[in-house]
Order: structure tokens, then C-alpha cells, then sequence
């Protein structure tokens, strides 16, 4: 209790650290007058300088789809006659590619504090577009970020956005700093869950969707079926997609002994970056492995009853470790494709040449739906529950990770995908539809929600 303690206290530091720097950005116009510091405000004639907050550059497909495909919508709305874009990155070298040469890109690290400061402070608008914008689920520190982001452009008089939001249950510290750094931001929910969590901590918004519907990925579909083709499937037989994940190693959290225990020891295996490490026990160890060997047992038999080749997702770079200890598990014919090594678009295309997918990540679930691909959840928070009860899924192809019998859930699911597998494929249609028809709306309001700041 004492260690959860101290872990909270410095998750809560983070909050003190802040709203210290949000009160310090109220002067950063006045210092920049005597070149103490950087800082721009719009003006007539001026391109308005827009701030992608996000969490792109950790090789995250779902995080990077989202972000990509805004600034596609963007462009097309807006044009780049009369704004300038800037992505922020956690690594410039994993976005290469992904966006115009004419979209900046601006790095910054895990110790975010001064680096967000500078990027606020030199634009003029800001766009949160992480979808977890304020949950508990991953890290506290992470809704921290985009409160700082919020507050600094409050307090200096200029207006933010959050784009296709998660909002969790929030209570204690983290909700009065939400509530306190994000009282002028507009969110565009993701849920009608997240409307209502929004709501109770006392901000305002509507419900929009996740902006990653419309992603294309043509040239990343025709790799993909090129390097399944090199990997011994034979253009026939069905695709499993199997997403796994760690479930149980989030939240990360902060730790200075766990940190000086990594120096000394060498032994860095869980830790996240810097000062933040995945939570960790022996009966955290015990369930990941259950919950690996049960999604293997469901996998194993569907591919011995239709010869099937799998298909091993890594959606982001830290599932790396889950891939390889599932790969072990798979009996049959598979490959294996993780983001640290196949950027976005090959991602995609990967999972829209799937025959069924089998996922525990929310965005191989949105990415897939463009090509209708059935799909079986295993979920370890809402936003992937969400998605598939929208679809009207949920009654006989979600579960969770701590499933009693999970194993035989996802056969009999797989079992029952196959014989109503048309069925699903045209309520996944109608549900695209909507959800990129969302999508327009979304982009239609920010168009006239930005004028409304700038004219």
C-alpha cells in the first residue's frame, strides 16, 4: 500500500509542476519582448498556426492512423493557404513519411514540461488528438500532458480543441486538474460514455467519433498482400489476425527507486521511459501468460479446422514482447509483423486483408472495419467494449482479458463469426458509414469552430 502510495504522490507531483507552468505561460508574451523567451499570437493576415498534441512517434499504428488522417481532413477543409500545421513527435524518425513535407514536426520527450511550453506559446490554436485524452487506464501522467497543453493555451488566451476523446471516470486530483486546466477547451467525444464522464467533471462538448475511419491505405494493402505472399501464404487460405497485447502491465506510473534500482542493476525491462515503469507481480506475470495461452488455445483450433495462416499483430512498438511470447504458443503457419518494423500503412494493410481478426487493441478493431473484417474483441477497457456494442457486436464477440473460460468464448465466437460471417460484414458496413459520416461533421464544425477564433 505504501509503494501505490508514493507512486500516486508522484503522479500527483506532476499536477503541482503544471499548473506552476501554466501560471509562468500567463507571462511568456511579456518576456519574449525583452528575449527571454518565444511566443506568437495570430493576427490578420497571419496563416494561423495549428498544434497537433498527440502521442505520435512511439510507433503507435492507432495513435499515428488518427493523426494522419486529421491532417488529410484538415487539408482538405482548411488548406494550407490559410494554416500551418505542426505535428508533435516523441521521435521524428518514426513519422518519416507520414505527413507533407509542408507539416512541421516538432519533438519532444516524456519529460514534456518545457518542450509543450515552447510549442503552446508559438501557436495559435491546439488540437488535442490523442484519443486517450483524459483516462486513468495507461497513465495518469499522459491526461497530465494534454491538461498542460489545455491550461497553457487558457491562460494565454488562446483557444484548444480535443478531437475524438476519450474521457474516463476521473475523480481526486486528476478531475480538479482536468476540470481547472480544460475549462475553455471544446471536446469532441469519441463515446457517448465519454460525453457523460465530460460532463460530470464539469466540462462541455458533444459527440463526435475516432478519426480514423476514413484512413486509406492502398500502397500499404498491396505490400501487405506481397509480403504475406514471401511468408508462406498462399493467397487462399483464410487470414487469422490475432492483436495481442500486455493487459496487465498499465498503468505505468513514476518511481525514483524503481529507476535508481534499474541503473544500478542494468536491468531495465520494465521501464517505460526515464522515470516511468509498467506496473508488475508475479500475479500480473500469471495472468498475461493465461491470457496468452488461452487466446492460443481458440486460435490453434481455428486454424487447424479451416487451415488457416495467422497473422500476429504488434500495434505499437511495446507489444513486441506479447508477440513474441504468443508466437511461441501458435502451432500452425503464421507470421509476425510488429509497428516497430512496418510503419502505418502497412499496418492497415495487413489488417484489411484479414478473413477474421481476433484483437485486444481498439484501432486494429476501426482500422479493420473498412474492409468489413469480422472480428472477435478481447478487451481491457472501454474504448474497445465501445466499438463493439456501437456495432451491435457485443452480445457474441466481445469478451475480457480475465474472462473465466476465455479460450472457449473465443472459439465458440469464431465458430459463430464463420457461419453469419455476412451478417457482420454488413452491419460493420452501415456502422463505417456512420462513423465516417461523423467524421465530415466533425471536420465541417472544426472548419467553422476556427473561424469563429479567427476572424
Amino acid at each position: 500500500m505504501l509503494k501505490s502510495t508514493n507512486k500516486k504522490r508522484l503522479d500527483k507531483l506532476l499536477s503541482y509542476i503544471v499548473r506552476l507552468i501554466v501560471w509562468f505561460s500567463g507571462y511568456v508574451k511579456l518576456l519574449s519582448v525583452f528575449g527571454l523567451g518565444s511566443y506568437d499570437e495570430w493576427s490578420k493576415g497571419k496563416k494561423i498556426k495549428v498544434l497537433l498534441v498527440g502521442y505520435n512517434g512511439a510507433r503507435n499504428t492507432g495513435a499515428d492512423a488518427r493523426v494522419v488522417e486529421l491532417v488529410r481532413q484538415m487539408d482538405e477543409s482548411l488548406g494550407k493557404e490559410d494554416i500551418e500545421m505542426t505535428v508533435m513527435t516523441l521521435d521524428d524518425d518514426n513519422v518519416n513519411g507520414y505527413f507533407p513535407d509542408y507539416v512541421h514536426r516538432l519533438s519532444f520527450t516524456t519529460m514534456f514540461f518545457f518542450s509543450l511550453l515552447r510549442a503552446c506559446s508559438t501557436h495559435h490554436v491546439a488540437v488535442l488528438c490523442e484519443g486517450s485524452t483524459l483516462t486513468t487506464t495507461f497513465a495518469e501522467a499522459l491526461s497530465v500532458f494534454y491538461c498542460q497543453a489545455a491550461g497553457i493555451m487558457r491562460s494565454q488566451g488562446k483557444p484548444c480543441i480535443a478531437y475524438g476523446s476519450e474521457v474516463g471516470l476521473l475523480d481526486g486530483w486528476l478531475a480538479k486538474l482536468s476540470h481547472d486546466m480544460c475549462k475553455d477547451v471544446y471536446f469532441i467525444t469519441r463515446t457517448d460514455t465519454s460525453m457523460k464522464n465530460l460532463e460530470a467533471i464539469g466540462l462541455n462538448g458533444h459527440v463526435g467519433t475516432d478519426t480514423a475511419w476514413p484512413f486509406m491505405t492502398s500502397e500499404g494493402k498491396e505490400w501487405a498482400y506481397q509480403q504475406l505472399m514471401d511468408d508462406g501464404w498462399d493467397g487462399n487460405k483464410p487470414l487469422l489476425g490475432v492483436a495481442v497485447i500486455n493487459p496487465f502491465w498499465w498503468p505505468v506510473r513514476p518511481s525514483i527507486s524503481k529507476w535508481v534500482k534499474a541503473v544500478v542493476t542494468g536491468n531495465h525491462s520494465m521501464q517505460y521511459d526515464k522515470m516511468y515503469f509498467f506496473s508488475d507481480s508475479a500475479e500480473r506475470r500469471e495472468k498475461f501468460m493465461r491470457y496468452l495461452s488461452e487466446i492460443a488455445s481458440a486460435v490453434n483450433s481455428y486454424q487447424h479446422e479451416h487451415d488457416a495462416f495467422v497473422v500476429i499483430l504488434g500495434m505499437e512498438k511495446l507489444d513486441e514482447e506479447a508477440c513474441r511470447c504468443f508466437e511461441k504458443l501458435v502451432e500452425g503457419p503464421h507470421g509476425v509483423y510488429h509497428s516497430r518494423n512496418h510503419d502505418v500503412f502497412q499496418m492497415t494493410g495487413l489488417l484489411r486483408h484479414l478473413s477474421m481478426l481476433v484483437t485486444s487493441r481498439y484501432h486494429a478493431a476501426v482500422l479493420s472495419m473498412k474492409q468489413a473484417v469480422p472480428i472477435v474483441a478481447i478487451s481491457m477497457d472501454g474504448r474497445l467494449d465501445g466499438v463493439i456494442r456501437e456495432t451491435e457486436l457485443a452480445d457474441h464477440y466481445l469478451h475480457h482479458v480475465d474472462d473465466d473460460d476465455l479460450g472457449e468464448r473465443i472459439s465458440t465466437s469464431l465458430r459463430k463469426a464463420d457461419a453469419h460471417r455476412q451478417e457482420i460484414i454488413e452491419i460493420i458496413k452501415r456502422h463505417q458509414v456512420i462513423n465516417e459520416n461523423r467524421v465530415n461533421q466533425m471536420s465541417q464544425f472544426f472548419k467553422s469552430w476556427l473561424k469563429e477564433h479567427f476572424s
